[in-house]
């Protein structure tokens, strides 16, 4: 009767971990079952051991999620888990938030389009940048658009013009820090402005900017942030961040490199997952993990986990195997022109989960 009672308790947290996986295709059902690897005993039970173990975890296991085995349990790397289950993000917590927002503008038209806004101005050698990537040559900004169309496939993703906030009077609060001495902005304060300047067939609005933002004047700097509510949002990939800067030894980005190639994607895929409502990940090494440095946001995993992936394809209806084929492509490409470690290794993970997921069962 124990082990029957225990068994059922566990189907019931797995049911609301990930949701019904019964009425899915084979594939999704495949995939969607490695959530299973999520232990959902809570193994820690104070914030600061908490974030010692998932410190401990994410720094000997960030290699071992690019694991050469196509076995399914190597894709994704469980986190211990911190709060009991019914606290933490879930499927269907996030479904019930999401059907309310929905069900709230019933009475509007689809919404399927992701803008993209480029806030202030950009050094020359960001505007004038040109890479061919497979049969296309494109900026900078082009490279973005593409990515974010794989990544967040089914949603079209489109730029609108340039914007300077100064020239439009958004009073956005700035301020020059007190390390770096380079302005910064109030991240916050421009949520309610995105959100007015966006269209009205938008589902969400990311802008981007090379200036250097802060999130409360209480601390040094953020990569960005977004706003659920306003379903907006603002990320910078450029210059300093406080806590590596030295007066004497640092410089400004003269170029671009495949450093900033790989924070643009990275940020750019984690700050747009904030507007589908999606919460920092507790359950796997995951792209839409949480961090406190610049260095910590790069060392995760760009792909999301089959909880975070399980919200997305929700709200996108995109065909899992296609989209993880379209990413395979881009990266490949993306690779043969800029060699780097991270766009390689993002080629060898989507093959072992490509071969996962279409093997035998």
């Amino acid at each position: 009767m124990g082990n029957s009672s225990s068994r059922n308790s566990e189907e019931f947290q797995r049911r609301y971990l990930i949701g019904r996986l019964d009425k899915l295709s084979q594939v999704e059902q495949k995939f969607y079952g490695l959530s299973h690897l999520v232990n959902l005993s809570v193994t820690c039970h104070s914030k600061e051991s908490c974030e010692n173990s998932n410190k401990d975890t994410h720094t000997s296991q960030i290699t071992d999620s690019f694991d050469s085995s196509c076995n399914g349990s190597q894709l994704f790397k469980p986190l211990p888990l911190s709060k009991p289950l019914f606290s933490s993000e879930t499927f269907v917590n996030w479904r019930a938030h999401y059907d309310v927002e929905q069900l709230r503008m019933k009475l509007m038209r689809k919404k399927e389009i992701i803008y993209l806004v480029q806030i202030g101005s950009f050094p020359s050698f960001i505007t004038d940048f040109k890479l061919t990537v497979g049969d296309k040559t494109c900026s900078l900004f082009d490279l973005l658009q593409i990515f974010l169309r794989i990544f967040y496939q089914e949603m079209s993703v489109i730029w609108l013009n340039p914007v300077d906030p100064e020239k439009e009077n958004w009073n956005i609060t700035t301020r020059n820090h007190k390390i770096t001495g380079k302005k910064q902005y109030l991240v916050s304060d421009f949520y309610p402005r995105l959100k007015k300047w966006k269209p009205n067939n938008s589902y969400c609005i990311m802008g981007i900017t090379w200036t250097d933002l802060y999130p409360t004047e209480s601390l040094n700097f953020v990569l960005g942030e977004a706003s659920k509510r306003h379903r907006s949002g603002v990320f910078s990939f450029g210059r300093f961040e406080p806590k590596k800067y030295d007066a004497e030894n640092s410089r400004d980005i003269e170029e671009i490199d495949v450093h900033l190639l790989w924070k643009l994607l990275k940020v750019s895929s984690h700050e747009i997952g904030h507007l589908f409502g999606i919460s920092h990940c507790d359950f796997f090494l995951c792209g839409m993990n949480g961090s406190s440095s610049v260095e910590e946001a790069m060392s995760q995993p760009l792909f999301f986990c089959p909880v975070c992936l399980r919200k997305l394809q929700h709200v996108c209806k995109f065909d899992i195997v296609q989209r993880y084929r379209d990413l395979r492509q881009f990266f490949y490409s993306l690779n043969k022109t800029v060699p780097c470690e991270n766009f390689q290794q993002c080629v060898q993970w989507l093959d072992n989960c490509l071969q996962f997921l279409l093997g035998d069962t």
